[in-house]
């Protein structure tokens, strides 16, 4: 195939969401292309060896709720290519473990924090109307968190909690993102939970598939050998974008001529290599902002002391706010007699050397480990763009552009690429789209 005299449909990225694009489009695979910058496929659901150790980019745990999409995973990689797994999350805080979600499961906290945190619920359902549209909501996050459940909650753990994560304020963060990831339980489940009554199963993530060996990329492998793996240009960087006359320029110079073009990678990045972008498209773009993530690879020596996926640690004096591991979902993702954690830093701003003893501080704190001894080794790691922030500027700027691209013939999908935040799930689904739109539509 002689790319350079064929006009091609051409996905930018062999992330999730290009490669279900390529598995959907199987029909049309001799017209479309998958280049990807790295020399990998999968995007962020990548693992890495590190002295016998397996990690992923963080938690990639995946949650399958649509069959279509649970159907394609299987077919890719094989029912017997995954164990089932129950989620195991608390939220340590104050000292304890307390269940997850935090909302419904205040018991066992101070007596004074479950007190603040039970009548701030009552008093925020007393003042709340019966029924609610959803454009009526607040618009601030930190406004929706003390509507829905009062001002002890929204102290003790959702505004201290989010702050950490997105890295700004909850007051600069609007609350449309939330619908689907902030478990809403009803008045009735927060007291229940404060006092024993445990709250099972709540969120979008109660359960999830991993795979028995080689972490989450290995999923991406099996889509790519399922989509075609000779459609996939590994090592090839995106250089420049001219939507006018619908060609590509490569890093290596190369020049290419699209029919279509849909786009995974982050979408401030597209924007900046196109050109004759409007002025409107470009301030838009400069409206876009998005929070960073260091995290921490470990090897540990020996069992850990909790056997939780993954732990919420709200509190501002400990430098991380979420803490997982792997090997407590998968053993095979260590050598035999170790462990291993994620960590991922709230503390963006310190020096590594600085902030890495208060972490092994808080993990000793936190009966994961006993001992900084089994600390076999810490790796840092970094994901830029990791977190869209939904600022008051977040919706219309990326209306805006959006709307911009679709004029152009391209499709920005992905959790960069629509700028969002979102799952593995949402990325397979957003292939699926992405395709109808190259091959199904007028």
């Amino acid at each position: 195939m002689n790319m350079q005299q064929d006009q091609m449909d051409i996905v930018i990225g062999a992330g999730l969401a290009g490669l279900s694009t390529l598995v959907h489009s199987q029909h049309k695979q001799e017209h479309l292309q998958v280049l990807e910058a790295a020399d990998h496929v999968g995007g962020k659901a990548k693992s890495e060896q590190i002295q016998g150790f397996t990690f992923d980019v963080t938690g990639h745990w995946l949650h399958l709720r649509d069959a279509e999409m649970r159907a394609l995973v299987l077919k890719a990689c094989g029912a017997d290519h995954f164990a089932p797994v129950e989620r195991l999350s608390r939220v340590w805080s104050h000292g304890v473990y307390t269940r997850y979600p935090f909302q419904a499961n205040v018991y066992g906290l101070p007596p004074q924090v479950v007190h603040d945190c039970v009548m701030g619920a009552i008093e925020a359902r007393l003042a709340r109307p019966d029924n609610i549209e959803e454009a009526d909501e607040p618009q601030k996050f930190s406004d929706w968190v003390r509507f829905y459940f009062g001002e002890g909650i929204a102290k003790h753990f959702m505004i201290p909690y989010n702050a950490k994560l997105w890295g700004v304020s909850a007051d600069e963060i609007t609350s449309r993102w939330c619908q689907r990831f902030v478990p809403r339980p009803q008045l009735e489940s927060i007291v229940a939970g404060a006092v024993g009554c445990h709250q099972e199963g709540m969120g979008y993530n109660a359960t999830f598939l991993y795979p028995k060996q080689g972490g989450i990329q290995t999923v991406a492998e099996r889509l790519a050998d399922l989509g075609g793996r000779k459609q996939i240009q590994l090592n090839t960087k995106i250089e420049q974008i001219d939507p006018s006359k619908k060609t590509l320029r490569l890093s290596n110079g190369q020049s290419l001529v699209y029919r279509k073009l849909v786009n995974t990678m982050p979408l401030p990045d597209l924007i900046d290599r196109c050109l004759a972008v409007p002025n409107e498209v470009k301030e838009a773009r400069a409206r876009l902002r998005a929070t960073e993530v260091i995290y921490l690879n470990v090897g540990i020596e020996g069992v850990l002391g909790q056997a939780d996926h993954w732990i919420y640690v709200p509190e501002e004096r400990w430098p991380m706010y979420r803490v997982g591991s792997f090997t407590n979902a998968m053993p095979s993702m260590a050598p035999s007699g170790c462990s291993s954690l994620y960590i991922e830093l709230s503390d963006r701003e310190r020096a590594l050397e600085d902030i890495i003893p208060e972490v092994i501080e808080g993990l000793i704190a936190m009966e994961l480990i006993q001992d900084q001894a089994q600390v076999k080794f810490i790796e840092p790691r970094r994901i830029p763009n990791a977190y869209v922030i939904y600022d008051e500027h977040y919706h219309e700027a990326r209306e805006i552009i959006h709307q911009w691209l679709t004029k152009v013939d391209i499709l920005s999908v992905g959790r960069y690429g629509d700028w969002n935040y979102s799952s593995m799930e949402d990325a397979l689904l957003d292939g699926k789209r992405a395709s109808e739109w190259l091959y199904d539509t007028p």
